[in-house]
């Protein structure tokens, strides 16, 4: 018996590093922005680990860049809603992840976008919670402060028949600020200045605080980024 229980979790053992050394070549083609090799990696470990977070969290992150990239419409939803819908799978495995927190909240985000006004604002107090849960437990990670940036954004551009439907919704509508907006933004533009998507919302941001000057050289900053 013994021995039988000590060639098991040697085995065990082996099988947990060979499958730690498939998730460190998969971290490094995913840096690489290598998105579509490591997709299939990961489809792989799927189909034999479809409960595993570290893959279902992967699978995530690389449908939501391949989904950034992409400039048909039809192909950038048919990826977020991926993104989403494994991410999700892995929240409602582990709701108190630190990074399956933060890839929901990112997934959430994008997907929201290709629906309607309503759905948006409904949503919109819960991307905020989860935003600023995850910034509590990551405070040094760019994403969730570009997300809260853009979420002050999107509800500060509210107007007219938008403003009133968030009225109806909401006995106290959530109030977005381009203030608000701009300092998010600007804190993840500090912990990466290499993100283009930051530059777009932020220099969208100084548009609507009047700043033309420092919109445009946020926005040549970010056309000269890979």
């Amino acid at each position: 018996l013994n021995f039988f229980l000590k060639y098991f979790f040697s085995f065990f053992l082996f099988l947990n590093q060979l499958f730690a050394q498939h998730l460190a070549s998969i971290d490094l083609q995913i840096m690489n922005h290598e998105f579509e090799n490591s997709k299939l990696k990961l489809e792989k470990l799927y189909n034999n680990s479809p409960k595993d977070i570290e893959v279902l969290t992967r699978l995530s992150i690389v449908h939501h860049f391949i989904s950034e990239k992409e400039i048909k419409k039809s192909i950038e939803r048919e990826n977020a809603n991926k993104a989403f819908e494994f991410i999700q799978t892995a929240y409602s495995i582990d709701p108190e992840n630190p990074q399956v927190l933060k890839w929901y909240v990112i997934a959430l985000g994008k997907t929201v976008e290709n629906q309607s006004i309503r759905n948006q604002i409904e949503e919109s107090k819960n991307i905020e919670k989860i935003a600023l849960k995850v910034i509590e437990i990551l405070p040094n990670d760019e994403y969730c402060y570009n997300i809260l940036g853009q979420w002050h954004y999107r509800l500060a551009s509210l107007r007219g028949p938008s403003r009133r439907i968030a009225s109806i919704l909401f006995a106290e509508p959530p109030v977005g600020s381009f203030d608000q907006a701009k300092f998010f933004l600007e804190r993840s533009l500090e912990i990466n200045p290499n993100y283009i998507g930051t530059y777009y919302w932020l220099g969208k941001t100084y548009i609507e605080l009047n700043n033309i000057e420092k919109a445009i050289d946020l926005f040549q900053k970010g056309i000269i980024l890979d």
